[in-house]
């Protein structure tokens, strides 16, 4: 992918797709490991973390939730590893002081790191 455009497919991919930065201590919904404070994670608001459902709007997230009446709306949590081969985050890395972390986006300063 070209590091400048970003193509309507991923996008589309990374829909109702935030990255965050943990606060406390969280588990990742795939692979269980702990999210440390601070560190950076993905929540996919439009993923069901009990079933795996993939929901396409609001509405359809607040009936589909009162199945798990146990659980928080919250949608699922991807730790950066989890993030990184689900295709939200990438590697980048600043050209000016060669520091590479995880991203969403590359800006004009960045480069993908394969």
């Amino acid at each position: 992918m070209d590091d400048k455009q970003v193509s309507p497919a991923d996008l589309e991919k990374i829909r109702g797709v935030s990255s965050l930065l943990g606060v406390g201590e969280v588990e990742c919904d795939k692979c269980g490991k702990i999210i440390k404070h601070l560190d950076r994670y993905c929540l996919n608001a439009h993923e069901c973390p009990i079933c795996e459902a993939l929901l396409d709007n609001t509405a359809d997230r607040g009936s589909h939730f009162g199945e798990h009446p146990s659980e928080t709306p919250r949608g699922t949590r991807y730790c950066v590893d989890c993030s990184l081969k689900a295709g939200y985050l990438r590697m980048v890395r600043n050209k000016k002081t060669g520091v590479v972390f995880p991203s969403m986006f590359i800006s004009r300063d960045e480069e993908a790191v394969a």
